[in-house]
């Protein structure tokens, strides 16, 4: 009866860890919001994915929450973003919202924190295109400018820091213009977020991307 009892427990138990999946994080900011239904419903029996309701805004604003976001969730794989909110232009004196030396550093920060407390792969996805003259009109009555010069900028420090980190990297803004697609039929008339299509488009890529990258069960 014994024996019994321990054959059906072992049995239990072997199901159970069988049946886990990886836990996976994203974290960035409106666009990641947009894309993250189609990444769950393309990983679901693969990966449990998490996505915290709060936009993630700029790279400060990802650190300041990184423990409450990743490190409690104790993740298997972060893919993570940041980097429209960063870009924000004011007028008044030219400066960004954070610049780039301190983007730089909060960069780093995210991944030295995470690999530093989690056992997660950490993936970084860069920042999607903006279309300049629907950004200006859609925010005429703004302080602060969206262009796509400094996307550009701001992707270039991404890579370089992610690549000296050993990170790989998900270009969500290379894939968007693969093919020479038009991005004013991907993106919308504010400049900056993403049409049904191309919040499709993005969950497929960061789906398969992510799942390169799945622990194996």
């Amino acid at each position: 009866m014994r024996t019994i009892l321990f054959i059906q427990v072992l049995l239990a138990s072997l199901w159970s860890a069988a049946a886990a999946v990886p836990k996976v994080v994203l974290i960035g900011d409106s666009i990641r919001l947009s894309y993250t239904s189609k990444v769950i419903q393309e990983l679901k029996g693969e990966a449990e994915v998490i996505s915290p309701k709060p936009n993630g805004q700029d790279s400060a604003n990802v650190l300041r929450n990184l423990e409450r976001w990743v490190i409690s969730e104790k993740p298997d794989v972060v893919h993570f973003n940041c980097g429209i909110h960063d870009t924000k232009r004011f007028h008044k004196d030219g400066h960004f919202q954070v610049s780039p030396g301190k983007y730089e550093s909060n960069l780093r920060r995210i991944v030295e924190q995470i690999r530093g407390k989690t056992d997660a792969t950490v993936l970084f996805a860069t920042t999607t295109p903006i279309v300049n003259d629907r950004a200006a009109a859609a925010r005429k009555e703004r302080d602060y400018a969206l262009t796509n010069e400094a996307v550009e900028q701001y992707n270039k420090i991404a890579l370089k820091v992610m690549k000296e980190l050993d990170v790989p990297v998900n270009d969500l803004n290379a894939s968007l213009r693969e093919g020479g697609r038009d991005l004013g039929e991907l993106i919308v008339k504010d400049g900056v977020h993403m049409t049904p299509e191309a919040q499709q488009m993005l969950g497929l890529q960061v789906a398969g991307f992510i799942r390169t990258h799945l622990p194996a069960r």
